[in-house]
């Protein structure tokens, strides 16, 4: 079966896209981001709004604390599940969303990965080395460890660092090694839509929602964050946006500075984000405003290839 699947950068229009296509062929939507997971970061991740969960059914959004951590492997788990679910009631299920990782950990399942208790006492030493000696530290120690996965995650993805030097501490095996192994296949495939635009159309969109963001309250959000005691130690506030917000709360910078640095972060974000897909095969790209304009229609398979 086909599960049709639509990426492309932040800003570019996904999540409307999404919405008109499970609107007019009576699908759900299970969302591939992973910021979009954590409760009570609405504003800073573009989540979709109460009024449009109410014309569609969103999987995978609000189902952990901003304090908890959650996998690739657990979100290809999750969604394989909630597809299963979502043609059993006879419905379209659309995977939609910008995290890479997320979207390759689905279409290429990994093999179960060390977790629980084999290496609680490497992530219990490595939370401490993290408060006595920094992240870059323990980046730096991974990329001698395990250069090739570290060169695929940000030096400031603390989750994903962790996870790194906990299977090697635990298993004297690099997280490469668990990642280049035989992959099973699920049994359903991706049929992907990529939605792109012109660059500068792209950065002025990015610019422009980030400053709506920051209009319908973002510094309230973050500073209710704090308020609970979140810091850019917690993955779910080292997201770009809430970074820079945090910082201008804290006093290291204005807020005028931290609205520049974070849109001009998300626009790097969103140009490794197309690196990423582009490295994809049979990825059916369109240009994001002919799809809004109404062109370009021809692209969808027919209905009873999707789900079925």
């Amino acid at each position: 079966m086909k599960i049709l699947t639509i990426i492309g950068p932040t800003a570019v229009g996904k999540t409307g896209f999404a919405l008109e296509i499970a609107g007019r062929n009576n699908g759900e939507i299970i969302s591939a981001d992973s910021r979009q997971i954590y409760r009570e970061f609405n504003i800073g991740t573009a989540k979709p709004t109460a009024e449009e969960q109410k014309k569609v059914k969103f999987h995978l959004i609000d189902i952990i604390d901003p304090a908890d951590s959650y996998s690739c492997g657990q979100f290809a788990r999750d969604a394989e599940a909630a597809i299963r679910r979502i043609i059993a009631d006879k419905k379209i299920p659309i995977v939609c969303g910008g995290t890479g990782l997320y979207v390759k950990a689905l279409f290429e399942p990994l093999h179960q990965l060390p977790g629980g208790e084999t290496v609680r006492p490497a992530r219990s030493r490595l939370m401490k080395d993290l408060k006595n000696a920094g992240l870059p530290l323990l980046y730096e120690r991974l990329g001698e460890i395990d250069p090739v996965w570290a060169a695929k995650i940000s030096p400031s993805d603390r989750q994903r660092i962790i996870r790194g030097l906990e299977i090697y501490d635990a298993t004297g095996k690099t997280l490469s090694f668990y990642l280049s192994r035989d992959k099973e296949k699920r049994s359903f495939l991706p049929y992907y839509i990529g939605l792109t635009l012109e660059r500068a159309r792209l950065y002025r969109q990015i610019d422009d929602r980030f400053d709506m963001m920051v209009k319908h309250g973002m510094i309230n959000e973050v500073e209710s964050l704090i308020s609970e005691g979140l810091n850019p130690e917690n993955s779910a506030l080292s997201t770009i946006g809430y970074r820079e917000i945090y910082d201008y709360l804290v006093g290291n910078i204005t807020l005028d500075d931290a609205i520049v640095l974070a849109k001009r972060r998300t626009r790097n974000f969103a140009r490794r984000q197309l690196t990423w897909f582009k490295r994809i095969p049979d990825v059916r790209w369109f240009n994001a405003d002919e799809i809004r304009s109404g062109r370009g229609r021809s692209f969808l398979p027919d209905r009873s290839l999707l789900g079925s």
